[in-house]
């Protein structure tokens, strides 16, 4: 069985928007995707939670007209539940659902894979909806539902979109999906910004000419923990430029959110550039904030990636979701 580590379960699945599924009943007020169902319900798996299960079910597995899930074991009810639209940590394990061999897997002993449990594929953080923390789920669908055609041929799976799969998720953290302080007056000298009903931000460019010093301010104000400088944060955010007002990256479109540490690149081979850290060290979770960085203040020259031209001014608006 291969390995899908998290950095390429976070970065390399290419997240495609599903068609709208019709979920089951509300669950203590919460709405899952995936409804319950009798072949779900014929897989266990053994195995403490947060190591490599083994999965059992009869072969072959029959995938229903709509993907299925049950819980094989909750969190007792002491973790935070997986509301839809929210941030999820899980490992994965997935399995032919004819043959009941396991094919790939995330790397158990590393950080997990980050998804956001919206409908979409891959459909890892959507089997957990409802979940708690601590919970091991098990679904079974098609290929093409719960891992999507390009996840599929992206990480060189032998799976036709209709061949059944199982899929055993176990949820480690749950965190923000967006966004939650409270609405701030944007003060002068920033673009507009306008957001989507999942929070992702649009932007209004009104003065072509950039400022020239770094410029920061909220857009929410959240009231969880503040980041202090080396943590591990939970981001959603986009990053324009503002010569051409092109998004040059979003974690938003990928529909899989970041984390990323709050420490600068003049500190870190692996930090932010310095406008980000600056505008993300001392805010609190769930604050949305935007931040204009000015050549003096991002990538030294000649690092930039080449989306972002050297002496590019950038504009990034960024959701704090959590801290690791």
């Amino acid at each position: 069985m291969r390995k899908l580590p998290a950095f390429i379960a976070a970065a390399g699945l290419l997240i495609s928007l599903s068609a709208c599924a019709t979920g089951p009943a509300s669950i203590d007020g919460c709405t899952p995707t995936f409804a319950a169902g009798s072949n779900a319900a014929l897989v266990s798996a053994s195995g403490l939670f947060g190591n490599e299960p083994k999965a059992s079910f009869p072969t072959p597995v029959v995938a229903a007209d709509a993907s299925q899930v049950h819980v094989i074991s909750d969190g007792n009810g002491n973790g935070k539940r997986v509301d839809p639209g929210a941030t999820v940590v899980v490992q994965i394990t997935i399995y032919d659902g004819t043959s009941g061999d396991a094919i790939i897997a995330t790397d158990y002993e590393g950080s997990g894979a980050i998804f956001s449990a919206i409908d979409s594929t891959p459909a890892f953080a959507t089997i957990a909806q409802c979940a708690r923390v601590g919970s091991r789920v098990a679904a079974v669908g098609t290929a093409g539902d719960l891992i999507g055609d390009s996840a599929i041929q992206q990480n060189g799976l032998s799976l036709a979109a209709d061949d059944t799969v199982v899929i055993i998720v176990d949820v480690q953290s749950v965190y923000l999906g967006k966004a939650n302080g409270a609405d701030q007056i944007l003060q002068a000298g920033f673009p507009s910004i306008v957001l989507a009903p999942d929070g992702r931000p649009g932007f209004t460019f009104a003065d072509p000419t950039p400022p020239t010093d770094l410029k920061i301010e909220q857009l929410k104000a959240g009231a969880g923990a503040k980041v202090a400088e080396g943590d591990n944060v939970v981001l959603h955010y986009t990053g324009v430029l503002w010569d051409t007002q092109e998004v040059f990256d979003s974690t938003w479109e990928r529909n899989t959110p970041a984390v990323l540490p709050a420490v600068s690149l003049e500190d870190s081979d692996g930090g932010l550039v310095p406008g980000f850290a600056k505008a993300l060290i001392g805010k609190r979770v769930g604050s949305q904030v935007i931040a204009v960085i000015p050549p003096s203040e991002g990538y030294p020259a000649g690092a930039a990636p080449t989306s972002v031209p050297d002496g590019s001014t950038m504009v990034f608006v960024f959701d704090i979701l959590g801290i690791e």
